[in-house]
């Protein structure tokens, strides 16, 4: 299999930094690569290496292309053009169908066959659980076979103070849904693994500690998936 490596944690524990200061290395070392992201996750993003300046009279580079899945990424045109390496955006997201049912099985049949191909490298970065708290089955398969997981950690954001801070700032590695108008979170046992985004505009992500992130019934709520307003 490729060398892989692999940035995962909370929200906001710097995953997507890590890669972009990857990229940046590369670059630096003139060692080409492609950037991808996953078409389940509808948002707009595009990813360039840390430090790199836009000129007026430059586009973004390199932009992260949108595949529907993994097995759309051309690799064996890739190194045929000299490139041998791939980075991944929101890589968890990978790991579900359009359906947003999980995938069993993808990680060690991409990745034997990207080796086969002439794929060296493969970085990515992304969630490594649920808010429902169970784990990606990329992640499980990516540890099962031996890729390099970094696991990135944050500060606790929860309000110890109700809507004042200061937060908890405790370690937090996991992340929490909660609903901004009333800041209480969703019960984890009614999340689903994987939320459309863009659909729910009051829903918020925070990193959590162990103590927040188990919370005691009066400060929790059933998630409603139909709600959209």
């Amino acid at each position: 299999m490729p060398e892989v490596t692999v940035y995962t944690g909370p929200m906001g524990a710097g995953k997507t930094t890590r890669l972009y200061g990857k990229m940046g290395e590369l670059t630096h070392l003139g060692i080409p690569y492609e950037a991808y992201r996953p078409g389940v996750d509808v948002r707009d993003v595009i990813i360039a290496p840390r430090g790199y300046v836009v000129s007026a009279n430059a586009a973004l580079t390199p932009n992260c292309t949108t595949v529907e899945s993994l097995g759309d990424i051309p690799v064996e045109a890739l190194v045929l053009r000299g490139i041998k390496t791939l980075f991944l955006e929101e890589w968890f997201m990978f790991g579900f169908d359009h359906q947003r049912r999980p995938i069993s099985g993808l990680y060690r049949e991409i990745m034997g066959w990207w080796a086969l191909a002439g794929i060296e490298r493969v970085y990515a970065a992304g969630l490594d659980q649920g808010a429902s708290g169970n784990q990606f089955g990329l992640l499980v398969d990516a540890r099962r076979y031996g890729a390099k997981v970094v696991v990135c950690t944050a500060k606790c954001a929860y309000p110890v103070n109700g809507e004042r801070d200061p937060k908890c700032g405790r370690v937090a590695r996991n992340s929490q849904i909660y609903d901004v108008r009333d800041n209480r979170a969703f019960d984890m046992e009614t999340l689903p693994d994987l939320l459309p985004e863009g659909l729910r505009p009051h829903d918020r992500y925070r990193a959590v500690c162990t103590e927040h992130l188990l919370l005691p019934a009066e400060q929790t709520k059933p998630f409603d998936p139909i709600q959209t307003w």
